[in-house]
């Protein structure tokens, strides 16, 4: 036993330090937009399943304009990376910024009117180098509780780890990262399309885990699939092991023209222990035709780990349909149901939700507003919330 772990770890080290060229993979072609100095690309309309990470929007020019308007003001505070070039092989660049989200909630609930003021101040650091075949990543969620955590420190760390790129399309990641558990679950809470997480994503998913992990897209097919500790927010590897994966198709993604040349389907599993084992199975698919932007995302638990453990049986899913009018003004409504526990009756909790976004530059400035309708059939009660969302990056 000890000589096969020896060999997996070995073999992992060799595929993190090997050079690329040695495991060259070969890439179907992308057609790269222009960029007119001046202003933000603006035709890609934003999907259901956009992505934060390290690579944000880069893609913007500027003219050298000595009369300093608003608009090339809120460009150069808000809309690119701020990032160091260096020109040699060791290290290629070096880039940080801030990220700010704030939420105003008001919740209603049996006469009662709650009102609350989150928000979140995250922290990051990136660099690139060994001829950007590297990648480092850290950030760090400086207002999030963690009364209940150990280690407050290492707790705050959403990401914390180095990249090794085999290709342009096919990467090993090793540390601190989301885990890929569904599709909300999977994002960061900067890139999500409502103020909150759909209910599965909220108690399956939304969980940070140490691992190695192999992400990657190959023609119709999209992968991210690793081994991770079962113990959550860097706290140590005392609670056991699990293994997370997922994958999308698109079945028609060569049809030009076609009506579902944009659909994708996945299917995705989370299988560990932490006390007792636990599995979480999903299935969910997305789709964008032009302006008309929807996903769909059913998973059932026999156990589950998002950020705690929990022993029952739960199940859940939720359509969510977006229309954008403009590539800035996107509107949404979602259907999220969900049952607690499935050995008793009567635990289904019904959320209703319409919002709408508006992207100044994309995900780095945006404001949001939101409304949820639930019903509760345990308590036979119902809430009415209004969520007010501003977010930046600097």
């Amino acid at each position: 036993m000890k000589n096969l772990l020896s060999k997996t770890v070995l073999v992992l080290l060799c595929l993190f330090l090997f050079p690329a060229s040695n495991l060259a993979i070969e890439e179907d072609g992308e057609a790269v937009p222009d960029v007119k100095k001046g202003e933000v690309l603006k035709d890609k309309i934003i999907t259901l399943d956009e992505t934060i990470d390290g690579d944000t929007t880069t893609d913007v020019e500027f003219d050298d304009d000595d009369n300093l308007d608003f608009r090339l003001f809120t460009e150069k505070t808000f809309a690119k990376k701020k990032s160091v070039q260096f020109d040699n092989n060791f290290i290629n660049e070096i880039s940080g910024e801030l990220r700010f989200q704030g939420i105003t909630s008001f919740e209603e609930k049996r006469g009662n009117l709650n009102t609350t003021f989150p928000f979140d101040i995250n922290a990051v650091a990136e660099s690139k180098f060994g001829s950007k075949k590297y990648r480092f990543f850290t950030e760090y969620a400086f207002t999030r509780n963690t009364d209940d955590i150990g280690n407050a420190f290492f707790g705050k760390f959403s990401n914390l780890y180095i990249e090794r790129n085999f290709s342009k399309n096919h990467k090993m990641r090793v540390g601190v990262s989301r885990s890929p558990i569904g599709l909300e679950g999977s994002m960061s809470s900067f890139a999500l399309p409502f103020a909150q997480r759909a209910q599965i994503s909220r108690e399956f998913g939304d969980a940070i885990s140490t691992g190695i992990s192999f992400i990657g897209n190959k023609g119709a097919l999209e992968y991210n699939m690793g081994g991770y500790t079962s113990t959550r927010f860097t706290q140590g590897f005392k609670d056991g092991a699990e293994f997370i994966g997922r994958i999308g198709v698109k079945p028609f993604y060569k049809q030009e023209g076609s009506y579902f040349k944009n659909l994708k389907l996945y299917a995705g599993a989370d299988v560990g222990h932490r006390g007792e084992n636990y599995g979480v199975y999903s299935a969910a698919l997305t789709y964008e035709y032009k302006k008309f932007l929807m996903n769909f995302e059913y998973a059932y638990a026999d156990g589950s780990n998002g950020d705690y453990f929990d022993p029952r049986k739960r199940q859940g899913f939720f359509a969510t349909a977006g229309y954008n009018i403009t590539p800035k003004l996107q509107l949404l409504a979602r259907y999220d149901y969900f049952d607690r526990n499935l050995d008793e009756s009567k635990n289904i909790n019904h959320e209703y939700s319409v919002g709408i976004n508006y992207f100044v530059f994309k995900q780095r400035l945006k404001f949001a507003l939101n409304y949820v309708f639930s019903n509760d059939e345990k308590t036979n009660t119902n809430k009415n919330a209004i969520y007010f969302l501003t977010q930046f990056f600097i």
